[in-house]
């Protein structure tokens, strides 16, 4: 049983960028699953491998996203920028420290993990989505994918 379900409190009414926060909440829910069947081999091997994906992801996740901000001329874009580094800098940490065998998964990450998720898609995620929606957002999504497109 999932910890989480996609719910609609959760979209930024951005395809893309919903179905990508949807990859992570899966990434959730597949930590959490290792942490149910406590089998500490197990858990520690997929940790590490989920936490790297994670990590990948996050960074992945944060420059389409970033790119969006930018398109749509986003004023706290350097916020939104600031703690998105230090998350990916905190899942850094989180992936260097279970690889190494410092930690161990727990549930301390799992809520940091699950407080990201709530919190920022939710808080400041929603942001930048009302913002766009303000705007003409149907040109600001063409634009955007036109620039992806073209790898600019």
């Amino acid at each position: 049983m999932p910890l989480i379900d996609w719910n609609e409190s959760f979209s930024v009414n951005i395809e893309e960028i919903d179905e990508q926060h949807k990859r992570w909440i899966a990434m959730i829910n597949d930590l959490h699953d290792s942490l149910l069947k406590d089998h500490t081999n197990d858990i520690n091997h997929t940790a590490v491998k989920t936490m790297e994906s994670m990590k990948e992801y996050v960074r992945d996740h944060f420059i389409y996203e970033e790119d969006y901000m930018r398109v749509i001329n986003y004023p706290d874009f350097v916020g939104h920028q600031n703690i998105h580094c230090k998350f990916y800098e905190q899942i850094s940490k989180y992936y260097d420290d279970l690889k190494a065998n410092k930690i161990l998964l727990n549930t301390d990450i799992m809520k940091t993990l699950i407080n990201w998720l709530k919190n920022h898609i939710i808080d400041e995620d929603s942001k930048y989505s009302i913002f766009a929606q303000e705007g003409d957002s149907s040109s600001h999504i063409s634009q955007f994918e036109a620039i992806r497109i073209r790898g600019g």
